[in-house]
């Protein structure tokens, strides 16, 4: 009698897992798999979610068959064409063929990988606002007047991200080679090198009418004026305070920009000047008059001679007056 009880018992559970077979890998009645005639893709590879919609249940068999991997995606911008066989052997790999018929593939589908057209005037202005952040002097204006070496490419969509290699002496303008680099999500997806002018305009300082040699600066010699740095040498004096008082090394025409090499700081004391010599000592301090033998600033050692004695000294210079004689 228990070996009858047992007999009936396996034919029942028998029973019930072949529907439940069926229903898994069976006519799947329950999914309805709707291939498009054109598709669009983003990322680099097509998955059959991407060329079909997919429904039905259970939501898992439904993920399963959108993530089948059907092949790579064209370049952006690009169409390929997926034919009916390389699909349906793409299904039969992956044991889905129960869900999918080959009948309702078409016999090609024209898939196409979104992107956008980048121009030149999209990457200038990358450029320039990158060199605008290596200029300290917010009168100067920047523009990038030359690009040689571009072309127009597709980028993916989405938003990006810019890496641009500069030469050291970028801040200065004039001609250079950059290389620009775009990411998207942390990954590379375009790099270019090109070549391009850069004009930076700013303030310099200019003397207003012809001033010669060795005349001092005084303010109404010099103004400002706005120029082409990239084109001045590196050393062209840019601020007032750094040319007024001082005094010219060489004669200059009128409107000519100034260099650093062509302005000096005027000498305190000019040789045949007289002043005091100042000897001071922890115990005594001496002071007498001596007379200039060779031109000195503020701070330079000078030779003189003590009038008193004839004899020849080295002194500091202190001020247009005074000098002081080592001991």
């Amino acid at each position: 009698m228990r070996k009858r009880w047992i007999g009936v018992l396996l034919v029942f559970l028998g029973l019930a897992v072949l529907p439940a077979k069926e229903a898994e890998s069976g006519s799947g009645l329950n999914m309805a798999v709707q291939f498009k005639a054109r598709a669009t893709v983003q990322k680099e590879t097509i998955f059959l979610a991407d060329i079909a919609t997919v429904k039905g249940a259970p939501r898992s068999l439904v993920d399963k068959i959108g993530r089948l991997r059907i092949g790579e995606s064209p370049d952006v911008g690009e169409v390929l064409l997926l034919s009916r066989e390389e699909i349906v052997s793409r299904v039969q790999k992956a044991n889905l063929s129960s869900y999918i018929s080959s009948k309702s593939i078409p016999e090609e589908i024209e898939v196409t990988r979104e992107g956008r057209l980048v121009e030149k005037e999209e990457m200038v202005q990358v450029l320039e606002e990158t060199l605008r952040n290596l200029l300290p002097d917010p009168r100067k204006t920047l523009a990038i007047q030359e690009v040689q070496g571009f072309e127009a490419f597709i980028l993916p969509p989405g938003p990006y991200t810019s890496e641009v290699i500069l030469p050291e002496s970028a801040h200065r303008g004039g001609p250079m080679t950059v290389t620009l680099s775009l990411f998207q999500e942390g990954r590379l997806v375009q790099k270019l090198r090109v070549r391009v002018r850069v004009e930076i305009q700013g303030f310099v300082v200019a003397a207003r009418t012809g001033l010669r040699r060795h005349q001092e600066i005084g303010e109404n010699d010099v103004h400002l004026i706005k120029k082409n740095l990239s084109l001045l040498p590196p050393d062209v004096v840019t601020d007032l305070k750094n040319a007024v008082g001082k005094r010219l090394t060489l004669s200059v025409n009128g409107q000519e920009a100034l260099r650093s090499s062509m302005v000096e700081t005027p000498p305190l004391v000019k040789k045949g000047d007289r002043v005091i010599l100042v000897i001071d000592h922890s115990y005594f301090k001496i002071t007498t008059f001596g007379e200039v033998k060779e031109d000195g600033r503020r701070g330079e050692w000078i030779k003189l001679v003590n009038i008193s004695s004839k004899k020849e000294v080295h002194g500091r210079v202190v001020d247009a007056h005074t000098v002081q004689v080592e001991f």
